[in-house]
């Protein structure tokens, strides 16, 4: 019989399907939405196990960061076993590719960046997640924002891998007794980017033997053959990752966020692939011979000086170093830069930062200032010099992606995501066919009934932005009626030139906006009396 509870919390449906083990639940006095992960395990036997599982959940509790689902906890109960998470308002990766087949390279390129982002974090802690796949991805924010689920370690469940799973595990852990590298997530990183770039994955096999045989033996499918809009460099990083050979894959994940960071900046600025083999250190890593690179472009080689020349440099070069007073000094020089790298920032160097990222037009860029510096310059600094900058930044970076959010659900026809976005998308409608009073009016309503939610913060400041720009040249009640005058002249006009669909688009505009409005009463009733005379061979008399 399937449990109701467990601890303080109410289990609800299960999400994932029926036979998921991660269920919906309900802390029983805080009344707020979890999810929680069951593990029907004999782990607390013994006092042993108990004491294991309690560390590892309290160092699972510790790790934060914003492309990371947060872990709350968890506990023993009975013969289970349960670790609870944050609920997160999206969807799975998995559920998006099964609805749209494949994402375009600009999102899976945010995704890659974003979750190296959460890699170095749970790696720097000594944790190897080996479950990163489509399921295991949570897109939200819209898809703007991809968050890493199910951080746990490997002894909370032994349950056998799916072929799904299977298609992200890298080729060494497949041997006897593999031990989980930072390795082994970078290729399932790149597993999964491979997958959301093709809208399959990169090995696939109709039982686990003969995908385990894919893996390990069968050439791997370029990206590029499929993907004909996918950047060259974005291409060759993804396939880096997937490299049958662990040390040929980037050395952390920091090393792979850096080559990701320059594939964006390579594609955003139009450099090729010729021109890329010349010019010089790279984090990328391409197949292209640099000698014919430079054929190519016309570079000529410089003359090389004779052998005797270079021999000799070679020799005083070689003594010149070997003195001990140069050794000391470049041993404090090594010092010095590490000290200086490793030196934590002050609130002036996080503000130069974040503006020097916020002075560009990309997103990706002004999340980053957010995540890097803003954020920890507030946390750090709360009382400092530039809080209330940090402050404004974030209000700004948060307006603009709930913008954007908004529109994108718009324009594909999702609802709206919280109320406070569900009552601006109707202000800016009223804004947009023209209607100033009404608009003005639901923006200072956001405002009053939202500006003590926190989670609408974002709405309820783009409220206040359009109050202060229409206010700026404040509407009327008169305006509104010489407006709605002036919409109904215009739907005569197009009506009497045969425009029939024009002029009904304006009649059911003003019925469907002001329908219960009772000061614009009259505009109503004629807009429904047009709609429902104007199939007549003559257009209706004006008012």
């Amino acid at each position: 019989m399937a449990r109701s509870r467990i601890g303080q919390l109410a289990l609800e449906a299960p999400l994932g399907g029926p036979q998921s083990n991660l269920f919906r639940a309900i802390h029983l006095q805080q009344r707020v939405q979890l999810a929680v992960r069951l593990f029907p395990l004999a782990l607390g036997l013994t006092p042993e196990a108990k004491t294991e599982f309690t560390k590892h959940l309290d160092r699972l509790k510790a790790i934060r960061n914003s492309h990371l689902v947060r872990c709350y906890g968890g506990g023993l109960d009975g013969k289970d076993a349960y670790i609870v998470y944050e609920m997160i308002d999206g969807e799975s990766l998995a559920d998006a590719l099964q609805r749209r087949q494949r994402l375009p390279w600009e999102s899976v390129l945010q995704m890659g960046l974003q979750l190296c982002d959460a890699l170095q974090v749970i790696h720097a802690q000594g944790i190897i997640h080996t479950r990163i796949r489509p399921d295991k991805v949570l897109i939200c924010d819209a898809g703007e924002t991809f968050k890493l689920n199910d951080l746990r370690f490997e002894f909370a469940s032994h349950i056998p891998p799916s072929l799904s799973h299977l298609a992200t595990m890298p080729p060494e852990s497949f041997a006897d007794k593999a031990r989980p590298e930072v390795a082994w997530d970078l290729y399932s990183l790149g597993a999964t980017m491979y997958w959301s770039l093709t809208g399959q994955p990169p090995f696939q096999g109709e039982s686990a033997s003969i995908l385990r045989h894919a893996i390990t033996e069968t050439p791997l499918p370029g990206v590029a053959t499929m993907v004909f809009d996918c950047p060259v460099w974005l291409c060759a990083i993804v396939e880096q990752l997937l490299h049958r050979d662990p040390l040929r894959r980037p050395y952390t994940a920091a090393a792979a966020a850096m080559a990701l960071r320059e594939a964006q900046r390579r594609a955003s600025e139009g450099i090729g692939v010729v021109e890329y083999a010349v010019s010089g250190f790279s984090p990328l890593q391409l197949n292209t011979d640099r000698t014919e690179a430079e054929r190519v472009l016309g570079i000529k080689k410089k003359k090389r000086r004779s052998l005797d020349a270079d021999e000799e440099n070679a020799e005083t070069n070689a003594s010149f170093w070997e003195r001990p007073i140069v050794l000391v000094a470049a041993l404090v020089a090594i010092i010095g830069v590490i000290a200086f790298l490793l030196w934590p920032l002050n609130e002036a160097q996080m503000r130069s930062r974040a503006e020097s990222l916020l002075a560009t037009d990309n997103d990706v860029r002004w999340n980053d200032a957010r995540d890097k510096y803003l954020q920890p310059m507030l946390e750090k600094f709360p009382d400092g010099e530039h809080a209330a900058w940090a402050q404004e930044q974030l209000d700004r970076i948060e307006m603009h992606n709930a913008e954007e959010r908004m529109r994108r659900n718009m324009r594909i026809g999702r609802e709206p995501s919280s109320e406070g976005e569900r009552k601006y998308a109707e202000a800016l409608r009223f804004e947009r066919f023209g209607d100033r009073v009404t608009a003005l009016d639901k923006y200072q309503g956001i405002v009053k009934l939202l500006k003590d939610e926190a989670k609408e913060r974002a709405f309820v400041n783009l409220a206040r932005r359009q109050i202060e720009v229409l206010e700026s040249n404040p509407p009327s009640v008169e305006e509104l009626k010489r407006f709605l005058q002036d919409k109904l002249t215009e739907a005569d006009e197009l009506y009497s030139k045969g425009d029939v669909l024009g002029a009904r688009k304006i009649w059911e505009g003003i019925v469907s906006l002001y329908n219960g409005n009772q000061e614009m009463t009259g505009f109503v009733e004629k807009s429904q009396t047009r709609l429902e005379g104007n199939k007549k061979e003559s257009p209706p008399k004006e008012p």
